[in-house]
């Protein structure tokens, strides 16, 4: 994992960039920041073409597109409107033992986040 910070007075990160690889050689390259408009897009590139997904983390909908030929599918899912309730309604589910939702897959990026932390010198005030 390679990483850029650029840190705001405050000591808060402005603006970032993440660079990944794992095990199998997938990459993933992420970027942030606080002051720019950016468009909350996901895109998740395949062997054969790509899903995209505009206004992540509240879309309700995804587009995937066949490289070869162009075409588009779009498949609708969800409420927009609520997305953020599904996340807390599985989080609740696993407390009660219950639901699909994979805790070592929260504890990955929980693991990833902290190393970014440490790496950038963020230290939250719970942890003084």
């Amino acid at each position: 994992m390679k990483s850029f910070v650029r840190k705001a007075p405050t000591g808060v990160e402005e603006s970032a960039a993440i660079s990944m690889i794992n095990q199998e050689g997938q990459l993933a390259a992420i970027a942030l920041s606080l002051h720019s408009k950016q468009p909350k897009r996901a895109v998740i590139s395949c062997e054969k073409g790509y899903i995209e997904i505009m206004e992540y983390l509240r879309a309700d909908a995804a587009v995937i597109v066949d490289a070869a030929t162009g075409e588009r599918e779009t498949v609708q899912a969800g409420r927009a409107a609520e997305a953020l309730v599904y996340e807390l309604e599985g989080m609740e589910a696993a407390i009660r033992g219950e639901g699909d939702m994979l805790l070592p897959y929260t504890t990955d990026v929980m693991a990833l986040m902290t190393a970014l932390r440490k790496e950038w010198g963020v230290v939250y005030p719970e942890e003084l």
